[in-house]
């Protein structure tokens, strides 16, 4: 009985001891609050403690320890135990080293340079240590730098500046780039005769920049086709030779055991019917172990959103065959969101989504939508299926019902539509569109300006799409172009046949880090089968807004009847923008427009400001007209969502 309690006396008497205070004296580089967080570990455990001399000498070395290699190598700590539950650090900090600021002569891109140099020097809360150790691992990134580049012979120098008052010690980086390299034809080494394709391809690769996007390029296809032909555990060795001006790319490749599929399952599937899965993975069954292509049908399991987890298990069979297993991890697959927003030209919006990503266990998508604006409503309902007759067919049901109230005409609209889209390699695509609808307008534009109040339209169209953007919703880089061509036929008070094109080109460019610009040109007609039928409002081409013309208001660019635009028939839109990094997401933008409608044209200039998100960027814009018209407006401005092309 003594016993117990003497032990409970113990521990409530060291449960209710205070661990020691850590104070500093003589601390000028850091703060106390961050010192002790960068030396948390050990510092933690003596701080949960009663003091000791034994505690202070450790919690002293501790801090000396982290000084020395963080600017201030000549520190000296002196530790003390004042009392049960106090340590005293008194420090002599002596002459710190910082990393001063680094100039860069020869190189244009000056901050990755920058970058690339001090990533070797520890940092500090707001600067780097110096360490003249780190010096040559930091030119070696440097070096590293410009062969990414394809200067295979560039010779940088680091010059020491004398040091600062403030401890900074500044650099001066000196670059040579020496030629800039292209790629020789490349050596391919293996006991398996590379394939005719890839010989071809390194063939092609001849006279190319040796960047490192070239070479890696060049090392993701050899990998893909010898992958192709059933060797999934390919290896590569790559050895680099210089001559000349020319890079000579030797690759050693060991393919590793090839195998035959032998047997196909799947596990983990509750809702999902195991023949959607099946019929995607049997064309494996019987043929050469193909990697890639196993991925690329993982990757669209996963894109159908059904799936939270997917993994393909092989099973060696004596060295030549595999059997396959496919673990799957079902996701959460209805849900309902909720979105409020604001647009120049819907306005005010809110809008409920239900949502079930895997109905009936099909891999379908399944989608109702009901929306309210300040122009009015929308409701749709879609389902769309993404592997049509078990192929790689996109094909998309909708009915939809949308009432507009825009400031020339009101229209309610209600109607069906099926689409079938097919890829065509990664980036190109096709869709082939049939939708019919009814409409019904009220105006107080007259008939024979306005066209048909009351009509249904049917329309047969096909999409064709070339995508090489980096990123479809924030591009930077690369490019797309659009082509859209339909027939079709608007019955009303006159029957009328009609055919549209439309057409877009964009282009994107990082000019650097902070600085980049886009280019869009688009363009169309819509033509009646006999030049004097009126085409109905609703069907006719309207520019001005946030995405056409800036100066413009939304939808009011073009000839009007007691101010409500007609529309035209005829259009072209260019846009070019200059955007330049503020901080974070945030970025400055100027731009020029130019747009004709039917025989009117208009030009604009004018400024804006950008917050890039995941889903696209907010953008709030000024658009100064530069060819103003008696009744046009001097401008307008546009808050918006989403690229301008």
């Amino acid at each position: 009985m003594v016993l117990r309690i003497t032990i409970l006396i113990l521990l409530v008497t060291s449960a209710l001891t205070p661990g020691a205070r850590v104070e500093f004296v003589g601390l000028r580089s850091f703060t106390s609050e961050t010192l002790l967080e960068a030396v948390a570990g050990r510092m933690d455990y003596i701080r949960k403690r009663e003091a000791t001399d034994s505690r202070a000498d450790d919690a002293a070395y501790l801090v000396e320890s982290y000084l020395r290699t963080h600017g201030l190598p000549d520190a000296v700590i002196l530790g003390q135990r004042i009392s049960d539950d106090k340590i005293r650090l008194t420090i002599e900090e002596g002459l710190s080293q910082f990393l001063g600021s680094i100039k860069v002569i020869g190189f244009d891109d000056v901050q990755a340079i920058q970058d690339q140099f001090q990533a070797t020097f520890p940092e500090t809360v707001k600067r780097r240590a110096f360490e003249a150790k780190f010096i040559e691992e930091g030119l070696e990134r440097v070096r590293d730098l410009l062969h990414t580049d394809g200067y295979w012979e560039g010779i940088v120098t680091a010059v020491q500046e004398t040091r600062q008052a403030n401890g900074e010690i500044p650099f001066t980086l000196k670059i040579q780039k020496g030629p800039l390299f292209t790629l020789d034809t490349p050596n391919l080494e293996s006991r398996v005769k590379p394939s005719a394709a890839l010989k071809k391809m390194a063939s092609e690769a001849k006279g190319e920049t040796a960047t490192a996007e070239n070479i890696i390029s060049l090392r993701r296809n050899i990998t893909e086709d010898y992958r192709r032909q059933g060797y999934p555990d390919i290896s590569l060795t790559m050895l680099k030779e210089t001559k000349g001006k020319k890079l000579l790319l030797n690759f050693l490749i060991t393919p590793g055991n090839k195998y035959l599929v032998r047997s196909f399952q799947t596990t983990g599937l509750n809702k999902t019917k195991p023949a959607n899965i099946r019929d995607r993975f049997t064309k494996l069954i019987g043929e050469n172990f193909d990697e890639e292509l196993a991925n690329q049908e993982i990757q669209k399991l996963l894109s159908t959103g059904a799936f939270s987890s997917v993994r393909l298990e092989k099973t060696e069979i004596n060295d030549t065959e595999l059997d396959l297993t496919l673990h799957l991890k079902e996701a959460k697959a209805r849900g309902y969101s909720v979105a409020l927003g604001y647009g120049s030209i819907e306005g005010y919006t809110l809008g409920l989504r239900y949502f079930d990503r895997n109905p009936w266990g099909s891999l379908s998508n399944l989608s109702a939508v009901a929306e309210i604006t300040s122009l009015g409503g929308l409701g749709a309902i879609s389902l769309s299926n993404p592997f049509f007759l078990d192929q790689d067919l996109r094909l998309a049901n909708r009915a939809f019902l949308i009432n507009r109230n825009f400031d020339n005409y009101d229209k309610l609209e209600g109607g069906i539509g099926s689409e079938l889209t097919w890829k065509w390699g990664e980036n190109y695509s096709s869709t082939v569109g049939l939708t019919m609808s009814q409409t019904s307008i009220n105006t107080p534009i007259p008939k024979e300006l306005a066209g048909s109040r009351n009509y249904m339209v049917s329309r047969l169209g096909l999409q064709q799409l070339f995508d090489r953007r980096n990123n479809s919703a924030l591009p930077s880089d690369g490019w797309f172009a659009r082509l859209n061509t339909s027939l079709g036929l608007s019955d009303g008070d006159n029957t009328i046949g009609f055919f549209e094109v439309e057409s877009q080109i964009s282009y994107y460019q990082t000019l650097s880090e902070n600085s980049s610009y886009a280019l869009g040109l688009r363009g169309g007609f819509i033509s009646p089968a006999s030049e004097n039928q009126n085409l109905p409002i609703d069907l006719r081409k309207f520019l001005g807004g946030a995405n056409t013309i800036r100066s413009f208001p939304e939808l009011k660019m073009g000839s009007s009847f007691n101010g409500n635009a007609l529309g035209g028939t005829e259009w072209w839109i260019a846009n070019a923008e200059y955007m330049y990094n503020l901080a974070g997401p945030f970025k400055a933008l100027v731009f020029i427009d130019a747009a004709g409608l039917d025989s009117e044209v208009e030009l604009a200039a004018g400024l804006g400001v950008r917050i890039n998100l995941p889903v696209g960027p907010i953008r709030l814009e000024y658009g100064r007209s530069l060819s103003q018209n008696s009744g046009e407006p001097g401008g307008a401005f546009h808050f918006a969502i989403g690229t301008t092309f």
